[in-house]
């Protein structure tokens, strides 16, 4: 447990590795984690941070540890498992990340954000009646999807697809 001083000092770290990682300093937002010292290195939001600022360094190898890592410890949050096939489908191909979201919708199978992807990787691989499947079930369970999917460029193949689907009133 961190001392109310500790905790001050972590959070003031994380909003500087952010403001860095905002303005593009991957390698000075990647330092001031660093400077914390490694008994911070194991705490979700220390790595939380520290996998943003490398997916937007597009370091995918670096990504992949702790992305692996989140999901692992965090194995109740669909989220991290979207983020290590995010990262797996840069850095090892589409195959490996369809795998990993592949085990994820059985363990969510109510999480909107795990068919989303599931729909964008089968798109990607020309599978596109499997897209459809997936992308259905997304929408169905929250239709913020619907509305993203018409300027996802991993469903641009489904464009056409996509614009016949009803829409509800409130999203018009």
């Amino acid at each position: 447990m961190l001392s109310e001083r500790e905790q001050i000092l972590f959070r003031k770290a994380l909003t500087y590795a952010n403001g860095y990682r905002e303005l593009g300093m991957f390698d000075d937002a990647l330092h001031e984690l660093a400077s914390l010292g490694v008994e911070y290195s194991a705490m979700t939001e220390y790595q939380q941070m520290q996998l943003a600022i490398f997916m937007e360094a597009k370091r995918w190898e670096e990504s992949l540890p702790v992305a692996g890592t989140l999901a692992t410890n965090n194995a109740s949050d669909a989220g991290a498992f979207v983020n290590l096939a995010y990262v797996t489908r840069r850095a090892r191909g589409i195959g490996e990340a369809w795998a990993i979201l592949e085990k994820a919708s059985k363990k969510f199978p109510k999480e909107a954000i795990v068919h989303y992807n599931l729909g964008c990787y089968a798109c990607c691989s020309k599978d596109l009646d499997t897209a459809k499947a997936h992308l259905l079930t997304a929408f169905s369970l929250d239709e913020k999807y619907l509305e993203m999917s018409s300027t996802d460029e991993d469903l641009k193949t489904l464009r056409d697809w996509l614009v016949k689907i009803p829409r509800s009133k409130e999203s018009k």
